[in-house]
């Protein structure tokens, strides 16, 4: 399935208000995350269909992977987000930011 944007526009604040909005969010693939928190500009969460094993994200490093790709597949967010591409995805989707 390609992923294309659905708000090519948004500045950082917006983004960062909308991520804090959210308590939970799913990959496209259907893993389950839950939100622990942010700490300055890094995600905190649980994969929770892995034993809530815990990760992080960083924020301004997804913001700008949405910025620059025109599409987003997973292997599209390598030399963004180390090891975190389906939770990156999973996040811009949750944002509703792609589709």
């Amino acid at each position: 399935m390609q992923y294309r944007k659905n708000l090519p526009l948004i500045d950082y604040p917006t983004f960062l208000a909308k991520v804090k909005e959210l308590e939970n969010f799913t990959s496209a693939r259907g893993s389950r995350y839950e939100v622990d928190g942010i700490v300055e500009e890094i995600l905190f969460f649980r994969r929770m269909d892995a034993g809530g094993t815990e990760w992080d994200l960083d924020l301004k490093k997804t913001y700008k992977a949405y910025l620059e790709l025109e599409t987003f597949e997973t292997k599209d967010f390598r030399s963004y987000v180390a090891r975190r591409h389906s939770p990156a995805r999973g996040l811009l989707l949750a944002l509703e930011l792609i589709a």
